[in-house]
Parts: C-alpha cells; structure tokens; sequence
C-alpha cells in the first residue's frame, strides 16, 4: 500500500494540472457533505419528536397496565405482589371508563379516569400536566367532587376552572326504555389537563379514586394497576411476567402494545427520510467517478511510468481508489462535524420555533443517536467506495507504452 498511498495523496493534496478537476473534487466533498450534514439534522430532529411523543405517552400512561374492566378484586394484595416483581419501582390503582359530560353549552364523550393523587405522580406525570399546578382533588365536606378535563375538551365545550358540568353514565335498569338508564352527577371543573397530545387532551377527564369507584357503582373494587418500572424497554419482559403470576383473568398490556402503529410509522418516516436524503450522496458519488475518470485522463503518462517502473495493476488500481476514497472521507468528516455542531446549535439556542397551539413542543427538538450517526458516515464512505471502482478498473488496465507513446 505504500506507494499508492502515498501517490494518491500528492493527487488529492497539490499538483493538478486542470483547476476544472480541481473544482469539480471541491463539489464532489460539498456534495458528500451537504448529504451527510442533512442526514444528520434530520434524524437528530426526528429523533427529537420521538422522543417527546414518548414523553407525553409514558406521563399520561405507565409502563405496564393490568385491567379487569369488571373490577380488582383485593386491590391492595394485589398491588404488593407486583410491586415485589423485579423491575417494578411504582404501582398504583385507578378507574377507567365511558361517561358523557354536559355543560350549558355542549356534550361529549370521554373517558374518565379515577386516579389516587397520592400514588398517581409515581407512576406518571398527571402532575405535570395539570393546570393550575396547585390543583388538589381535596374538598370542603358536602361540596361538589372535582374533575379534571382535558384541554381541548374545554375548548370545545367553551369551560372553565370553576365551571359545573355533568357526568353522566348509563346503567342497565330494568324499568327504563331499552333496559338503560344514565345516572347523572354534578362535579366542578377544577382543573385542565394538557399532555399536549391531541387525543389524550380531547378526550380524557379525571376523578379522584374515591369519586370515580362512587360513580361507577364499585365499591372499593378497581378496573386497573399502573406499574411503573426502573426501564420502560423492558415492558414487553414485564408484561409476560405479570401476566404469568396473575394468571388469566387480568389483561396485562403496556405502552409499546398500546401504541404500536404510532411508532411503527415513526420508524416508517424515518427510513424513508433517510433513503431520499441518501440520494444526495448518490449525486455527489457521481461526481466522484466524474472527477476520477479526469483524473485518469489527466494522469496517462504518469500511469504508463508508474507501470514501465513495475508498479502492478492492482497498485494502480489502488491509487484512485484511495483517491476516491479520501474524496468521501474529506466529505464526512465536514458533513459529520457541520451536522453535529448545528444540531448542536439548533437545541442549545432554540434556532427554531414552532407555533405552541399547533405542535406539543415551542421549539425543535433535538436528540443525536451515536447509531445513527456511525450509519450516516458508514453509508457515505461506502457509496463514495463504490464510485471508485469503475475509474480505479480503467486506469489499471492502461498498457504502460500506450500510455506513454503520445506524450
């Protein structure tokens, strides 16, 4: 390798001939730069969003769910035996159901969620979603119980903290029309919940444990457990665990399961992203073969001494592949520092702002993965390789006096 290294350094460092080659290498480095630098944001900037969208999901719901719409029997041996299994930090009960909520100026359907204020924040971040921060579900004896709603909800029902609403849920009857009859209750609105994932804000409302068992007629029996463990990936272990110690009779599901389409077009968006933005390496790869096959031109007699001198075909071919090769690298390593340090400068100074009502995020999120950077590079050095070998082939099969005969 010694000669052809050192050779297809004096081509690529000094000493052209033609300042058109020269330009045309200079575009060949941008053109490979650009690419990987695009790359780079772009995925740093999807897997922001995923990130957050992550965030929101595991602060609304928790690792690992148990369900038994019919009701938990012995809550709380329950709760003490899944909080022994490993891998478990948190568990904590609470009431999920249907109801229609009615106001002066509307109904909707939600779901209403009964949660224990005391064992909820370690399970999810309801607290952190909840408006006003100092909101409790504690009140006065005889008052009106309080109810959280989702803020889209409110929006669309024109409501306020303070305001009364309706809760209404049907139950079987069996002197009522159909065999249904909705029992209804007061509750104040104490409170707004914003996620700031449209469909958990638009159709989400929440009681304390006590009010919602009350309402739903369940004693102190509960629908489900939210487990909340010391690694969200290992929900899927957890689930299969859970599910064989409780048996049958509970449905044990987790975040992953829940939302499995949402992340399967994710990791779609991103593939595809990452294939058309390829195709920006591909044209500079072009401009690679371009530059090496002027090269090649350029270089004739230096290839037919360099033969007559018993240099071997594959030393020649060797030589422009090298060539080609640091023509990529030199282009990666521009792209990969340009990327990193924009990334960088787009999170740190939040270059980029985005409108609060219509994304869940104020600025683009940022988030490098080493992987996807150690991919970026890896694809851009193998595509400028591959533009190598068809010029590097030519040049090695020059005969040493046709070479050199006309010079």
């Amino acid at each position: 390798m010694g000669y052809s290294f050192f050779v297809a350094r004096r081509y690529f460092g000094a000493g052209r001939r033609s300042g058109f080659t020269t330009a045309i290498t200079v575009i060949s480095v941008t053109g490979v730069a650009v690419g990987v630098l695009a790359l780079i944001v772009v995925l740093a900037v999807m897997n922001g969003f995923e990130s957050e969208v992550i965030k929101r999901i595991i602060g609304t719901n928790a690792h690992v769910i148990v369900r038994n719409d019919g009701g938990i029997p012995e809550v709380g041996a329950t709760m003490d035996e899944i909080a022994g299994l490993p891998h478990v930090e948190a568990v904590a009960p609470f009431v999920f159901s249907k109801a229609m909520i009615m106001s002066r100026d509307g109904t909707d359907a939600i779901f209403v969620k009964g949660i224990d204020p005391g064992l909820e924040g370690g399970v999810t971040d309801f607290n952190d979603y909840v408006r006003p921060a100092s909101f409790s579900f504690d009140r006065g004896e005889g008052d009106l119980g309080l109810i959280v709603i989702g803020k889209e909800i409110a929006y669309g029902m024109n409501l306020a903290v303070g305001d009364t609403v309706l809760l209404a849920r049907a139950e079987v009857s069996g002197g009522a029309p159909f065999g249904i009859s909705p029992e209804v209750e007061r509750f104040v609105v104490g409170g707004l919940f914003d996620s700031g994932m449209y469909e958990y804000d638009a159709s989400l409302g929440f009681l304390s444990l006590q009010d919602a068992q009350e309402f739903y007629g369940l004693g102190d029996r509960v629908t489900g457990l939210s487990i909340r463990l010391d690694d969200m990936y290992k929900a899927e272990h957890a689930t299969t665990l859970i599910g064989e110690v409780m048996g049958s009779s509970l449905l044990v599901t987790n975040w992953i399961r829940m939302n499995r389409n949402l992340f399967t077009w994710m990791k779609m968006e991103k593939k595809v992203m990452f294939l058309m933005l390829t195709l920006i390496i591909v044209v500079a790869a072009f401009n690679i073969a371009g530059t090496l096959i002027m090269i090649v031109m350029e270089r004739t007699k230096d290839i037919g001494i360099l033969k007559s001198m018993g240099a071997t075909s594959r030393g020649v071919m060797n030589i422009f592949m090298m060539h080609g090769v640091m023509v990529g690298a030199a282009g990666t390593a521009i792209g990969v520092i340009g990327g990193l340090t924009l990334a960088y400068f787009v999170d740190r100074y939040r270059l980029i702002q985005l409108p609060g009502d219509v994304y869940f995020v104020e600025t683009i999120p940022v988030k490098m993965e080493v992987l996807d950077v150690l991919l970026v590079a890896g694809v851009a050095l193998l595509i400028s390789f591959a533009a190598t070998l068809y010029p590097s082939w030519r040049a090695s099969k020059l005969a040493p006096v046709e070479a050199i005969r006309y010079e």
